[in-house]
């Protein structure tokens, strides 16, 4: 079975165009964090932290896009169904991430909080600071998409001393 997998430039360019022409149909830029507050917000009406004023109701475009990542996602997959399969395989991460597949899942669902949590407070996560915000030049997102990177390759670094 061979699996095709496209060129990263066709990736990065798609990427690229997304956000133009999402700024442009919508007149805000995209990201991802906002539309994570407003999925908490709609659970947890009552935390004064997910509350984001107009967006906490289900008419919003960051709610609808957020739930649009992983409907894609699975949309994709389901087009190549011999090329996928579900699976806790997690390939490198298996050696420092917990054998059990409950082990795992709960690792990976506190990782994705303090994610959440830490894109709330830096006021945009790593699509809505290092793509978009570099994109339109902005500095503090600039800074922001430096340090997530580093951050990440320190932490890879830190993790399997490659």
């Amino acid at each position: 079975m061979e699996v095709i997998v496209w060129s990263a430039w066709v990736g990065g360019l798609a990427m690229g165009m997304f956000v133009i022409f999402h700024f442009w149909i919508m007149g805000k830029p995209a990201g991802c964090s906002t539309g994570y507050g407003n999925f908490c917000g709609l659970l947890c009406k009552n935390i004064a932290y997910f509350r984001t004023g107009e967006y906490e109701t289900i008419n919003n475009s960051k709610l609808w896009f957020l739930l649009g990542i992983p409907l894609g996602g699975l949309l994709s997959a389901l087009q190549s169904p011999e090329a996928w399969h579900l699976t806790f395989n997690m390939g490198m991460y298996d050696t420092i991430l917990p054998q059990s597949d409950a082990g795992k899942a709960i690792w990976l669902i506190f990782g994705g909080a303090l994610l959440g949590f830490g894109a709330r407070l830096a006021g945009a996560c790593t699509t809505g600071h290092a793509l978009v915000g570099g994109a339109m030049l902005n500095p503090p997102s600039l800074l922001a998409g430096g340090i997530f990177f580093m951050s990440a390759f320190l932490t890879t670094q830190l993790l399997f001393g490659t």
